[in-house]
């Protein structure tokens, strides 16, 4: 799919690293989440509404990473947020973070859009111009 992508940059601090000194691997799923936040921003402008309430609330159902190779702190990274699938419901981001020219990491996001539903949540569907701008094959860039 050709589709929107985001490209975040930002630099390893110390406190993401573990005790061996390098980055400690939850770390990757909140770049991830940094990535898909900024590849909406770029797509829809503001993700909440004046109440503070999230315009399109998209939990993760599902994640995965591939680890590649180590990052330290202060290494100057990008993450690059893809839009990989979109669905009725759903989508998946797909993501690859990067130190200069070599991939450290990839992984993804598979994301259901969701209303509160009385006590719980429901799926619905992706409104059409969420669904377009995201469809939309144009690349930004970001910083965190």
């Amino acid at each position: 799919m050709d589709a929107r992508s985001c490209t975040t940059r930002t630099r390893v601090r110390f406190g993401e690293t573990d005790a061996a000194g390098i980055v400690f691997y939850p770390t990757f799923f909140v770049w991830f989440d940094v990535g898909t936040h900024a590849l909406l921003r770029a797509a829809m402008g503001a993700l909440h509404d004046a109440d503070g309430r999230p315009l399109w609330p998209l939990p993760i159902v599902e994640s995965g990473a591939q680890f590649l190779a180590p990052l330290f702190s202060d290494d100057e990274i990008a993450i690059r947020s893809t839009v990989a699938q979109i669905g009725s419901r759903s989508l998946r981001i797909e993501h690859t973070v990067t130190r200069g020219d070599v991939d450290v990491a990839r992984g993804f996001e598979a994301r259901v859009l969701v209303r509160r539903d009385g006590a719980g949540i429901s799926a619905q569907p992706l409104p059409d111009d969420l669904r377009a701008a995201l469809s939309a094959p144009i690349a930004t860039d970001a910083w965190a």
